[in-house]
């Protein structure tokens, strides 16, 4: 079973993040430079401070049309915000994603320390991989029988 430290060490741990004070205008820059759909909010000690996603900011669209986009990160991200460990399975990390309606969880140690951010994406991908190699195995073994 694949590990979501397994995980983080073949996707990579790059975290992006943005501080509260920033304006969602920033933040929705930021996710279009990096090609993501969520970046961390970190204080300034870069503790986790919450999470703000690309349904946020429509979401704040919605409500005030362009003004929004002055409006500051913390007064629209997630601020409590469910972690994971890297010891969990990708398996229950994506049951959980799956009835919380989580499309991307940060990777925390047990200090609280962040270690990365899993996506929906990464976690159906690690899945794939690790049946397909089950598929692979049990190939071979019904090869060796014949």
């Amino acid at each position: 079973m694949t590990s979501v430290s397994d995980l983080l060490n073949h996707k990579g741990r790059t975290i992006v993040s943005i501080l509260p004070s920033e304006t969602l205008e920033s933040a929705a820059k930021l996710l279009t430079e990096k090609r993501i759909g969520a970046v961390v909010v970190r204080d300034r000690r870069g503790k986790l401070a919450g999470i703000l996603s690309e349904r946020d900011i429509v979401r704040a669209l919605a409500d005030r049309g362009t003004a929004a986009l002055a409006e500051r990160v913390e007064d629209r991200m997630t601020k409590e915000v469910r972690t994971c460990l890297p010891t969990e399975s990708v398996k229950d990390l994506m049951k959980m994603m799956t009835l919380r309606r989580h499309r991307h969880v940060p990777v925390c140690d047990a200090a609280g320390e962040l270690l990365g951010v899993v996506s929906i994406g990464d976690a159906v991908k690690a899945r794939l991989d690790e049946q397909a190699s089950e598929v692979a195995v049990l190939r071979d073994l019904t090869l060796l029988k014949v």
